[in-house]
């Protein structure tokens, strides 16, 4: 019996181990398999072979959410990838991706560093208001963190973001503090970064000394470490430097070569922006044709890469070209689409400049009132340029003019005092003396009480000292484990602990962005599993229950209910509470076709499972659910996708309602002919035609509302 048993024992120790095994086998597979992918699409990167490269890089993410253990990792140093060779979209959706799995581990160093790449790749596209969104959030880690090296870079990060927004005078403080961190701890590439974008802000306010000087210590920083990139973007910077201050031969000297320098690294996104300077400098030593042609060149990369900036520099060299050559009505075209430009973005230099050339072209033309007009315009813009520009000096100003103003208070009152003491000497010198003796006696034992009291408070504020010490580190410590449950938190409803709509916004982008792609892929939809589906679920006289039980009975309906919609449905589903009694899930990798038994197996759920609300007996419930495809029309952009969606769901949902509850209705995908007879949500909607399902009857018996708010 006993040898019976130990054999036993072997075998399920030998199959134990050959499933490890197994395992690590499979795991080890799939990080291959990744590096491979990874390798491939640099590859496809060097070829300048972008959409295939992007292609990729949205496959890869697509079987990465179907195996969750290829590590973060990889995302980031793919997204890194995308985001030097200027793909900054796709970079952002493989950030994101990193940043969501980072965040489920707790990692709050990457966190910050995948938040800082995010930043970086929205600010390319000018998206300021999300980029600073990032900045301020990895600072938080950082600061929690208490990594410094990280700091430095967000500041750097952070003043190049508000140069770029024009917010000069605030630009410059996070620039010097991120120069004087990487200056103190030897790093010459970091510091040479700082220092030409302190350049840049001065070339901006057109005080080129300052700014020459800026970048010459740039360069003188950066030779020594024998970095190619950096070196070529200084060397374009001070031909776009000496293009102001000199002759166009200088600077294209200068930028050209900053351009030998810069095709050794193959940066093409420095690439474009120094033959965009150089189209600008040959535009100005008046060879016009070959300037317009790099200048079209770099707008084209700038456009297909969504820099927005480079496309306005871009413009208004093309129109002063234009200008050159007398195409007045091209030049003022193009200076028209950059004014447009610049306001949306609130861009007061650019806007100023574009005017200006609109300006010249209408008085070539002889449209001589246009011109005043907008003479009228620009005036008004500088003298706004001027206010923001002139604050921080106005208020230096101010603090020296109230320096000045109190110390001629002092000199009077100190005159008055003189005159005063010697008035007394002269009349009563012996009542002075007295007077002074016992003062001064006074004084001197105020001094040694003071200096009693100091010593007495100096030893309680030490022993005070160490007491908020102590307590400021256990406090520290709660703030840091308070800190790794915050986004998890700020993502929950408190009640169901299901996700909330926040989490939603941030999801949904993505996911449809993913099935749009995969279903383009896909020659067959009805076997593919890459569909999203959008099932909105509603609790039946929700206010009975509240009315009859009272509100905490309610809740506890509500937190029972998510509990069902959990057994329902998948690990990897997103289940929402939308609002009140309502719940929203989005099926992630599913197909459209089992919509109408996903709803069944949700209805029959609820209406089986006993609710405990605390009484002797539990109560039944049951729900109506409104179901589609998401989204309806694949070729729908985001925000045409969720809101067409959700109205389509919620008019289901209604319908149910309206047909006797505790069913459902839905769509599950509209066609292309209209063989069939149309029905009112394809009226509502504007649908072709639809193939609908319901849990009533039939579709005829389904009641439509007239109308829905």
């Amino acid at each position: 019996m006993g040898s019976r048993r130990r054999s036993t024992l072997r075998v399920l120790g030998c199959a134990l181990l050959i499933t490890l095994q197994l395992a690590y086998i499979k795991m080890a597979a799939a990080e291959n398999f990744v590096g491979a992918e990874i390798a491939n699409i640099e590859r496809l990167l060097d070829a300048e072979r972008y959409a295939d490269a992007d292609s990729k890089a949205l496959l890869l993410l697509e079987q990465a959410y179907q195996q969750q253990k290829i590590p973060a990792d990889e995302f980031l140093s793919l997204g890194v990838l995308f985001l030097n060779t200027s793909r900054f979209e796709v970079s952002k959706v493989v950030f994101s991706a990193a940043l969501e799995r980072y965040t489920a581990k707790g990692a709050l160093s990457k966190m910050a560093l995948t938040l800082l790449h995010l930043a970086t790749s929205e600010r390319h596209l000018s998206n300021y208001d999300s980029s600073l969104a990032y900045v301020h959030r990895a600072m938080s880690i950082a600061q929690i963190e208490r990594d410094d090296t990280l700091k430095a870079r967000l500041n750097l990060e952070l003043g190049t973001i508000q140069q770029q927004q024009g917010k000069i005078e605030i630009a410059l403080e996070p620039l010097k503090q991120a120069l004087g961190y990487f200056r103190d701890n030897n790093m010459p590439s970091e510091m040479s970064l700082s220092l030409l974008h302190i350049g840049d802000l001065y070339s901006t306010l057109n005080q080129t000394s300052l700014a020459h000087t800026y970048y010459r210590d740039a360069l003188e920083s950066i030779e020594k470490a024998n970095d190619s990139r950096l070196l070529g973007i200084i060397k374009t910077r001070l031909g776009a430097l000496l293009l102001k201050t000199s002759s166009p031969s200088q600077a294209i000297q200068s930028i050209e070569s900053g351009l030998k320098h810069l095709d050794v690294t193959k940066d093409v996104g420095a690439i474009a922006e120094a033959k965009m300077l150089l189209g600008r400098a040959f535009v100005e030593q008046g060879d016009t044709s070959k300037g317009r042609k790099l200048l079209q060149e770099a707008m084209a990369f700038a456009q297909s890469s969504g820099q927005l900036k480079l496309m306005q520099e871009g413009r208004l060299a093309l129109a002063r070209a234009y200008m050159k050559e007398q195409s007045f009505e091209l030049a003022l075209a193009e200076a028209r689409t950059g004014t447009i430009e610049a306001r949306k973005h609130r861009d007061l230099r650019d806007q100023i400049s574009f005017l200006s050339l609109q300006l010249n072209a209408f008085v070539s033309l002889g449209e001589f009132k246009k011109a005043l007009d907008i003479q009228s315009v620009i005036q008004q813009l500088r003298e706004a340029l001027l206010d923001s520009e002139n604050k921080s000096a106005i208020e230096g100003l101010q603090a020296e003019i109230e320096v000045i103003r109190q110390s001629h208070t002092l000199e009077k009152l100190e005159e008055s005092k003189e005159l005063a003491l010697a008035q007394a000497e002269q009349e009563k010198l012996q009542t002075t003396l007295v007077w002074s003796i016992s003062l001064a006696a006074l004084l001197f034992t105020f001094l040694i009480w003071s200096r009693y009291k100091q010593r007495q408070q100096t030893i309680i504020l030490r022993r005070e000292v160490r007491q908020q010490t102590l307590t400021l580190q256990e406090k520290n410590e709660e703030l840091q484990a308070a800190y790794r449950t915050l986004e998890e938190v700020s993502l929950r409803d408190p009640l169901t602990s299901l996700y909330n709509r926040h989490y939603l916004e941030s999801q949904l982008p993505g996911e449809i962005r993913r099935s749009q792609f995969s279903s383009n892929q896909s020659t067959d939809t009805n076997k593919s599993k890459q569909d999203l589906l959008c099932l909105l679920i509603d609790i039946d006289h929700f206010k009975r229950i509240n009315d009859d039980y009272g509100h905490i009975a309610g809740d506890k309906v509500l937190a029972s209910f998510a509990q069902v919609l959990k057994h329902v449905f998948r690990l990897t589903d997103l289940i929402i509470r939308w609002g009140g009694e309502e719940f929203l899930v989005v099926c992630r990798q599913s197909n459209r076709e089992e919509l109408p038994e996903l709803a069944e197996r949700c209805r029959e759920m609820v209406a089986s499972t006993p609710f405990d609300i605390g009484l002797e007996k539990p109560i039944n419930i049951t729900c109506s659910i409104g179901f589609s495809l998401l989204p309806p029309d694949r070729k729908d952009d985001f925000e045409m996708a969720w809101e067409r969606t959700f109205a389509v769901v919620d008019y289901a949902l209604y319908a149910a309602k309206l047909s006797g509850r505790n069913g459902w209705v839905g769509v599950i995908e509209t066609l292309n002919n209209n063989e069939n007879k149309r029905t009112p949500i394809d009226h509502k909607f504007n649908f072709t035609g639809s193939r609908i399902a319901t849990s009533f009857n039939n579709v005829a018996s389904i009641k439509w509302p007239d109308n829905l708010d």
